[in-house]
């Protein structure tokens, strides 16, 4: 991975597993503040889904969702 100054996130691409509770993407906050967006790789062959999942985890780190205290299943109305 490269250090890119100023960066809020990192996008990272990798194969999820089947059957792992999310909808090809999630967000994680890293230990220095910035965020790791990591996306299905099945999800390169579905560029409107893989946008639709991008904005979706996007949200999450406009809304401040790592930070609120809420539980997951309330973020995500699961």
């Amino acid at each position: 991975m490269t250090y890119i100054p100023g960066a809020d996130y990192f996008l990272r691409w990798l194969p999820f597993p089947k059957g792992n509770g999310t909808d090809g993407g999630m967000v994680m906050l890293n230990d220095d503040g910035t965020y790791s967006v990591y996306m299905d790789t099945a999800l390169l062959a579905l560029p409107a889904k893989a946008k639709e999942t991008w904005k979706h985890e996007e949200d999450h780190i406009q809304n401040g969702d790592l930070y609120n205290g809420k539980p997951i299943s309330e973020i995500e109305d699961i």
